[in-house]
């Protein structure tokens, strides 16, 4: 097994081995307000997180849906998909498999970041679409003079992530690039099963790589002369033989392509900064059901296999002035197109499930900033959008449609506007009293809308007719600072109209070749999602950092009996969750200790066939070494070997097993970097 022998780990830790500040981290997480947070990457190198998913799940309101080793759906207060934004330094990028297998944040590896900026609820009028919150992953950027960065992370379960990062320049022009690589095999859990044992593999692939993931990397920056920048950047990444058991099918490859291009202009007079954006994305994933027992059945080396892409091509201007207005115009376009294959005696067939939609949307907003004295500060903007959405593949089966919905309009406009309002006041020179309100859009996607799946005993179809979500939001916070110390508390109330749910429809009329009765589909229903975050710390004897957090979501929506929506609870809701570390740290070296825990959750969609999740509570510890510009972190997740499940580990269709999937089982990580 590809791993740091558990000697050498303990070995290092008692050197108490990564890197330090716990001062400056106080100082920076007590400055956050109640809307904004993030990670640094040193935090990101100081955990054994495999994606941008995992890593985000330690901030408070932010978790995690598991569908294998990696790829992992980020949660942001309950909202994931399309009710948040992912974007890569503002680029957009999306998955194309129709189970989520590969979200947005899955196209990225850690090599390439520096930071990951988090906005929670619908405060960001600056991109289209965040309804319930963004991530924005910040790309690192090429340096002046010559520098070469390797790095290493390994672990349990034969993790292993070597990469490579170079960048040279001058004043003039700056060039980056890069190169990493990730694999391992399946994790196993608190019980001592590998992952692979849950998810219906042939006894001869129960033991193969979880995935294997190159990505690369260049980008190059020119200045041709002062208060001027262009940027150009270009990923690739090819991720082969990733298993995910959460799903029927699992992922023999997914290939993505990012390409920016951008200019910027600095101080014209009351123009602060103008800053043009261009970009294209693409994705191509392929999934089988090749290496699980139901490919016995199949005519081919599958029984069942999808094919799908998506490509994303946008552009965006930025202009902020000097009197704190900001005015923007964004525009892009979405097209997915998705075709599933069957190959098995009862049936061969493939079908468009996804016929070739475009999302063509185009937005202006404008921001203003203002402090009326030194102790209050206002905000407040505005958003319109406009979004056309049609399908343009002929092969859309409109029987479908008809059959469950009574419609197959396959165009549609929405033009929606979005608005938001902040006041800050300081009550002294400790204390800050926070509040906003915010209401925000987003629309439907090709999945939701036009989605047409003909199967055995129920089929799959979207609903052309759903209106878009509009999030209205309101929140109230409490900012205490003083000397080491820090306290923020924040509760948030949001009235979802038109949230879209899945549900189980029942067909309305006879059409052509649909003989089911039942179908998935999707409806829009009023919902409410409220709860509170709370987080604090204090540094103590300069070396002592004491911190815990707590974050709690409830949902509920309408019930709507006439589309067999009965149970009023929202799915895939996080329970109360609460977390608290000790640290300590010198200039060179640090040791922390942490521990987890998450209430059960009861309140699950009996609708969906959702189960309760039994709470939990694990322990973390770790260390680091640092000296000039060498790097050395090593810790245990899972110290006590616990097996749970997260509440998030539920997955719903169109190709679920119907599994859980748990969390690993105690897992040792060693990260190693040097910067030259």
């Amino acid at each position: 097994m590809r791993t740091v022998p558990y000697a050498c780990a303990f070995l290092a830790c008692a050197l108490l081995p990564a890197q330090i500040p716990s001062q400056e981290d106080l100082e920076t997480k007590s400055k956050r307000d109640s809307i904004h947070d993030g990670l640094e990457m040193r935090e990101v190198r100081e955990s054994s997180a495999k994606d941008v998913g995992e890593a985000l799940s330690r901030l408070d309101g932010l978790s995690k849906l598991r569908k294998g080793a990696i790829a992992n759906d980020v949660v942001v207060r309950g909202y994931q998909g399309n009710n948040i934004n992912m974007l890569i330094d503002g680029v957009r990028i999306y998955g194309a498999c129709p189970g989520h297998m590969d979200p947005p944040s899955f196209h990225v590896d850690f090599a390439e970041v520096e930071r990951v900026e988090v906005t929670k609820g619908g405060f960001d009028l600056t991109n289209q679409g965040s309804l319930g919150g963004s991530v924005n992953i910040v790309r690192k950027r090429p340096l002046p003079g010559l520098h070469f960065t390797p790095s290493l992370q390994m672990g349990s379960f034969g993790y292993w992530n070597p990469s490579l990062t170079a960048s040279a320049g001058n004043d003039k022009i700056e060039f980056l690039a890069g190169y990493a690589y990730r694999t391992s095999n399946p994790f196993r859990d608190g019980a001592g099963r590998r992952m692979t044992e849950l998810g219906g593999y042939r006894p001869d692939t129960v033991s193969r790589d979880a995935f294997s993931i190159h990505t690369g990397w260049t980008s190059l920056r020119f200045s041709p002369t002062k208060g001027q920048h262009a940027d150009l950047a270009y990923t690739r990444q090819q991720g082969s033989n990733i298993l995910y058991p959460y799903l029927q099918m699992d992922s023999p490859y997914d290939n993505a392509d990012r390409l920016s291009a951008g200019y910027q202009f600095r101080d014209l007079g009351s123009l602060r900064r103008l800053a043009l954006q261009s970009y294209y994305t693409r994705v191509r994933h392929w999934m089988t059901d090749e290496w699980r027992a139901s490919a016995a059945n199949g005519l081919d080396v599958f029984s069942m296999a999808t094919f799908a892409g998506t490509r994303t091509g946008g552009g965006r201007a930025d202009l902020e002035f000097t009197r704190g207005l900001t005015l923007g115009f964004e525009t892009y376009q979405r097209n997915w197109d998705a075709v599933n294959s069957m190959r098995t005696r009862m049936m061969v067939a493939d079908q468009n499930i996804v016929p070739n939609v475009n999302i063509t949307v185009a937005g202006a907003y404008g921001n203003y900033e203002k402090s009326l004295t030194d102790r209050i500060r206002i905000a407040a903007g505005a958003r319109l959008d406009t979004a056309h959405s049609y399908a343009r593949g002929s092969t859309a089966n409109l029987n479908l449609f008809e059959a469950y919905k009574a419609n197959s309009e396959l165009s549609r406009r929405d033009t929606n506007p979005s608005a938001n309002a902040r006041i800050h006041i300081g009550l002294n020179n400790n204390l800050e009293v926070t509040a906003g309100a915010a209401s925000t859009v987003r629309v439907p996607d090709a999945q939701e809308r036009y989605f047409n799946h003909r199967r055995m005993g129920s089929d799959w179809v979207g609903n052309p007719a759903l209106d878009p979500t509009r999030n209205t939001e309101t929140n109230a916070g409490l900012n205490y600072r003083r000397g080491g110390f820090f306290a923020k508390a924040l509760t948030y109330y949001s009235a979802l109209g038109d949230y879209i749910v899945v549900h189980n429809q029942r067909r309305l009329q006879m059409r052509p070749g649909i003989m089911n009765m039942m179908a998935r589909s999707f409806e829009n229903v009023d919902a409410r999602m409220y709860g509170g975050e709370f987080s604090t710390g204090a540094s103590f004897r300069s070396r002592w950092l004491l911190s815990a957090g707590a974050t709690y979501t409830r949902a509920s929506k309408d019930a709507r009996p006439d589309r067999a929506i009965f149970d009023t609870d929202l799915p895939e809701i996080s329970p109360l969750r609460g977390r608290a570390s000790l640290r300590y740290g010198q200039r060179r070296w640090f040791a922390e200790a942490e521990g987890v825990a998450a209430s059960s959750q009861r309140r699950v969609d009996g609708d969906l066939f959702e189960t309760p999740t039994a709470g939990y509570a694990t322990a973390n510890i770790k260390g680091g070494l640092h000296l000039d510009r060498f790097t050395l972190t090593v810790g245990i997740d899972n110290l006590l070997d616990r097996l749970y499940y997260e509440h998030l580990s539920f997955q719903r269709d169109p190709f679920r097993t119907g599994l859980r999937i748990p969390e690993p089982g105690r897992n040792l990580f060693f990260n190693i970097s040097h910067r030259f």
